[in-house]
């Protein structure tokens, strides 16, 4: 093989590489930001790996084709995914990573094929250099195979392993970086050190330490199984984190049902008491309408109607714990200058837990939302509907306009603090336990939102599972 045939075989192999490398790329790009701009992600694809090539071209070293690569990525995630910058970082420090992994092993089966080739070429024939061009081509070859199987079966598995979570902390990004960060270091100090020129001589790191050609690919996959490890099992504890939080709500969302469940057994109580004590109430008025003392009674009279009132509902709607509910959030929203008015009659087609925990929710979320409003601007609306089988449950409430539907998610983003640490949430675990009661019942959540009224439809099946 010619010198020229070799350099040519040697531009179509780095041609491959890019390639391979723009497709991992993409692999692990859609493996963190799955369910977002595809399209656009493919369009980039394609133009790193035009500028790839077109930068292979130019004399300049690869650490200036990797860094201008990396800066347009960093500025298209800029323009694009504004909110996550910190992922994309996270992103092209795992690419690096897999392809500096991918090269340490590949590299060193090119150096033990190429170093067997050679040994048996003899230095006097004639076509020695031929011979020579040839061994490398076929020592390049084979290792450029390796490389890409490498890249492959490793970006298949991180693509396993990311579960494209919508948010990620610097902080996780830092812990989770830090093994891509010692892998591609590793890398560049190894290829440093492959060749090094002393005056007239050359030191060969794997000809003075043959022992390395095995090392060195033990290290590589040593740090991508740690690496994996340790996205597994971040992956993991966020998983447990939010079990905890579902659990921590809905426990505090029992205690809060067990609070209106004695509420309402206190309001009856009340009423037979007061039912109880209307005899003696009557004696005592016609005692004192006897006795001649009428301002008295009056006074009385006045006493009696205002206890009559602590008793009184304004929303009646057929069951004891939803009237709690229902009256008690109408309270907290008119005392906050917030218009309330509620058409929800209840006949237990469902269980009234399940339904107490919805209605806590979304009059809960819809009452924040109008606080932040100016005083007398928020209203809410709560209403019951039956169509055949189905209940449809409906809140419609006056909001600040700022709250986003994500197009993943068919639940807005909170705006809410967790009190629990470490704990990052999509959307708030309430709308997240309506929709599972929802699906329950064979039902759903819908959410729409025209200028600044909120509208949530709860969709439930009469007679459905209900089983937990």
């Amino acid at each position: 093989m010619s010198q020229p045939v070799f350099e040519i075989v040697n531009s179509i192999l780095d041609i491959w590489k890019i390639a391979v490398q723009a497709i991992m790329f993409l692999v692990l790009w859609t493996a963190a930001f799955r369910g977002k701009k595809g399209k656009r992600d493919g369009i980039a694809a394609v133009l790193f790996i035009l500028a790839n090539i077109g930068i292979g071209f130019l004399p300049c070293t690869a650490w200036v084709r990797y860094g201008v690569s990396a800066f347009a990525i960093m500025g298209y995630a800029g323009i694009c995914y504004k909110k996550q910058i910190g992922k994309a970082v996270f992103v092209m420090l795992a690419f690096y990573n897999l392809h500096c992994l991918s090269f340490l092993i590949a590299n060193s089966i090119y150096m033990k094929i190429t170093g067997v080739m050679m040994k048996s070429l003899d230095a006097m024939q004639e076509s020695y250099m031929q011979q020579v061009y040839q061994c490398l081509s076929v020592g390049m070859a084979v290792s450029v195979l390796f490389y890409t199987a490498l890249y492959v079966a490793m970006a298949v598995i991180f693509h396993s392993l990311i579960k494209g979570e919508a948010v990620m902390a610097w902080q996780d990004i830092i812990l989770l970086s830090i093994l891509n960060f010692v892998g591609s270091m590793i890398a560049n100090v190894v290829n440093g050190l492959l060749i090094v020129r002393i005056n007239t001589d050359a030191f060969v790191l794997f000809d003075e330490k043959p022992d390395l050609l095995w090392k060195v690919p033990m290290i590589a996959v040593l740090i991508f199984a740690g690496e994996a490890a340790l996205i597994y099992f971040w992956q993991r504890y966020r998983i447990l984190l939010a079990e905890r939080q579902k659990h921590f709500v809905e426990e505090q969302q029992v205690k809060a049902m067990k609070k209106r469940l004695e509420e309402a057994e206190n309001f009856y109580g009340s009423i037979r008491k007061v039912r109880h004590e209307m005899k003696n109430h009557m004696a005592n008025i016609k005692g004192l309408a006897g006795a001649g003392e009428y301002g008295e009674i009056e006074d009385y009279i006045r006493r009696m109607d205002e206890t009559m009132q602590e008793l009184e509902y304004k929303y009646v709607t057929g069951n004891a714990v939803t009237d709690v509910i229902i009256n008690d959030k109408c309270r907290r929203a008119e005392k906050a200058g917030i218009r309330f008015d509620a058409d929800f009659r209840y006949g237990g087609e469902i269980p009234v837990f399940d339904m107490g925990i919805i209605l806590n929710n979304l009059l809960d979320n819809a009452i924040e939302a109008c606080e932040k409003l100016e005083t007398g601007k928020g209203f809410i609306r709560l209403s019951l509907k039956r169509k055949k089988q189905f209940l449809l449950l409906e809140v419609e409430n006056s909001f600040d306009g700022a709250v986003p539907i994500s197009k993943c998610s068919p639940l807005p983003p909170t705006t809410k603090q967790s009190i629990l640490p470490r704990i990052i949430t999509e959307h708030g675990i309430g709308l997240e336990n309506v929709r599972d009661i929802a699906e329950r019942y064979f039902g759903g959540v819908n959410i729409k939102v025209k200028g600044d009224v909120f509208h949530v439809t709860v969709m439930l099946q009469q007679g459905g599972g209900g089983g937990r």
